[in-house]
């Protein structure tokens, strides 16, 4: 009969890597598209391509938020999360001045729950 994990070893997967891939797929997809529109010159093309960028800006705008305030479940998820978030350009967090703030506060809360 296999051992029992300990306690503190959890045997569900963390969602935090699940919002991190989220997060790294917008990220591209926000790339890919302003590559694109960087590209262009005026007219037509460029303002259907600058408004998919838009779009695509906004969507990992929202997602930066969700990034920020998810609680990882594990140690290995906090390690993560806080690699991903320390490698992230500008334009890839919330616009809010305050995110650090919203992120720390998860961190702590997700190592108390460790304890």
């Amino acid at each position: 009969m296999p051992a029992a994990l300990p306690a503190t070893v959890s045997a569900e997967p963390d969602p935090i890597f699940t919002v991190i891939e989220r997060h790294r797929a917008l990220s591209v997809h926000c790339d890919e598209a302003v590559s694109i529109s960087a590209k262009l010159m005026d007219g037509p093309e460029f303002d259907a391509a600058d408004e998919i960028s838009a779009e695509r800006r906004d969507d990992l705008a929202e997602y930066a938020a969700v990034l920020i305030g998810s609680a990882p479940t594990t140690m290995a998820g906090i390690t993560a999360l806080i690699r991903y978030v320390a490698s992230l350009g500008e334009w890839q967090l919330p616009a809010d001045e305050d995110w650090h703030q919203v992120f720390l506060g998860t961190l702590a809360t997700a190592l108390d729950r460790r304890r």
